[in-house]
């Protein structure tokens, strides 16, 4: 297990190094922030944003406590995480409250889930604050490309080896691994989406602390994601040639009986079953639940909270085998011959795209032609955001420029950018929609899967139901694709090929999110008085 401990006041035994809170103190803190996380590969992006995270906190204890006030500073690395433990003894102070009607909790639990925000408690007299930054990974494409050129190379040697071996390979070897790594998938999907859902709800905070700007919000993101998914799903449907079944008749009692499924007899089959919208529906259940209860369910909430953290690191680790298991399937595949199925895939991208730019067509339309600015004007100043998210396919690294953007460029209130960028970038995912709907009907096609109207309902509705409750972590859409081909009757085969495209469909995808959510909160604010429309026509 790696375990390493640094920083320029270097100490034996796990202690940390004991500093008072004078200036001297802080900078000492940062530059030993700089320095190490330097190091250890973090991004220069990230180094700066977790600086200024921590000068700005010691900022504020040393207005609380004083310059004579004693903290204890740690840098630690276990199993390739960062930990930067900050803890000072004394009276309960949590440094990131804002002050504004508890609004504190409810961002840094929305910020948390996106990677975006510290850890602060209250443990034994002591204020703990823990910052976690992430190490800078290697690019998802730089790691598909080598997955699938080793895979064909190695797949080329293999075919001068003896068919017997060839066999032993595919059918011992390979497939057994193959099987036990969706096993993981599947066994992790349930609990993941669960927990996800779950803390998702509760962490929003309560209705009094929200008011009408949260419930409106709310409330509009998830019928947006209904309406544009829609003409998406009627754009994207006629690229595929499906086998139709059941007559073509709309058979009312059986969707009927779809809705009626969705509520589970108890609270443990949708889990022994894994039956995806059951557990969505238990989820929300008891996320509301705790949410009405408050202060009563703290126990309750904690555990939820804790157990979503330790799934979701779960998953990122496991997310982290994917490019082996890419080289395994596609070896798998050139083996058995079974490598023209991604040729049969080709329809996939472009219906993808299609998708995503009439869901951008349709809000750029909407937000120019209600709020009388030039399209020009509104994209040259949504370009960065959506660069960053087309070229790193990660909400959390577009963050920052996405909140200083609906700020200072789209005239959007601090109030509404503060709640509504972190949660839409958790809950609100339009492109994710329309990729779900596009990968369905794509393996649909390839695979021969029966289609009715029913067929199509289920298909429409899990795909919005798993955008909101995909986890906004590397590796969450993996987990959501086991559980929709699973409801579409898709067979499994279809994740190995979908696995491999996802990486690079997610660039277009996480795009497409950040400028539907972008001009969704323009919306969203000048319907609540909120909008500087004079900072937002300004060139």
């Amino acid at each position: 297990m790696e375990n390493t401990e640094t920083g320029n006041g270097k100490t034996g035994g796990g202690k940390g190094e004991k500093r008072g809170l004078g200036n001297e103190s802080i900078v000492w803190v940062c530059k030993d922030v700089e320095a190490t996380l330097g190091e250890w590969g973090v991004a220069q992006r990230d180094i700066l944003q977790t600086r200024l995270m921590v000068e700005e906190t010691l900022l504020k204890y040393q207005e609380v406590f004083g310059v004579g006030a004693v903290f204890t500073w740690r840098c630690t690395r276990r199993l390739k995480r960062i930990r930067l433990e900050l803890s000072l003894p004394g009276e309960r102070f949590d440094p990131f409250d804002t002050g504004e009607e508890g609004q504190g909790e409810v961002l840094r639990g929305l910020l948390a889930n996106i990677g975006a925000a510290p850890v602060w408690q209250y443990k034994n007299g002591e204020n703990l604050i823990l910052f976690m930054p992430k190490k800078k990974k290697r690019s998802q494409m730089v790691s598909l490309v080598w997955s699938v050129a080793l895979a064909l190379l190695c797949g080329g040697l293999c075919r001068f080896l003896p068919e017997g071996i060839r066999d032993f390979l595919v059918h011992e070897l390979i497939g057994p691994v193959f099987e036990r790594f969706m096993g993981l998938l599947s066994a992790i999907a349930g609990p993941m989406v669960f927990l996800s859902v779950a803390w998702g709800i509760y962490s929003i905070g309560d209705t009094a602390t929200m008011g009408r700007i949260g419930k409106r919000m709310i409330g509009r993101f998830l019928l947006m994601s209904v309406l544009l998914t829609l003409p998406a799903c009627m754009a994207v449907l006629p690229l595929f040639s499906l086998a139709a079944g059941g007559g073509g008749m709309f058979d009312f009692s059986e969707l009927f009986r779809m809705v009626l499924d969705i509520v589970p007899g108890n609270f443990f089959t949708p889990f022994t079953e894994g039956n995806p919208l059951q557990i969505i529906f238990v989820a929300v259940l008891i996320g509301t639940a705790m949410l009405i209860l408050g202060s009563k369910a703290t126990v309750a909430a904690a555990f939820v909270e804790q157990s979503n953290y330790i799934v979701q690191f779960i998953m990122e680790t496991v997310s982290s085998f994917v490019p082996l298991f890419v080289f395994g399937s596609i070896l798998t595949m050139v083996l058995g011959n079974d490598f023209s199925v991604f040729f049969h895939t080709y329809k996939l991208l472009p219906a993808m795209l299609a998708g995503d730019l009439i869901v951008m067509g349709l809000y750029l339309v909407l937000v120019c032609t209600r709020r009388k600015v030039r399209p020009g004007l509104l994209l040259r100043k949504m370009m960065p955001t959506f660069l960053i998210a087309l070229t790193t396919a990660s909400s959390s690294a577009a963050f920052g420029v996405n909140m200083e953007c609906c700020e200072k460029k789209l005239g959007i209130d601090k109030r509404i950018v503060n709640f509504g960028v972190p949660l839409g970038q958790v809950i609100f995912m339009p492109g994710v929609s329309v990729q779900f709907l596009a990968v369905g009907f794509c393996m649909a096609e390839i695979y021969g899967v029966t289609v009715s109207p029913v067929w199509l309902a289920t298909a429409f509705l899990i795909a919005i139901v798993l955008a909101v409750a995909a986890p906004p972590i590397p590796g969450g859409a993996l987990t959501c694709y086991t559980i929709l081909f699973v409801q579409l009757k898709i067979p499994m085969e279809a994740i190995a090929v979908t696995i491999a495209l996802n990486v690079i469909l997610e660039f277009f995808t996480t795009a497409a999110d950040l400028f539907c959510l972008q001009t969704e909160l323009v919306e969203l604010a000048a319907g609540l008085d909120m909008l500087d429309t004079g900072k937002l026509k300004s060139a």
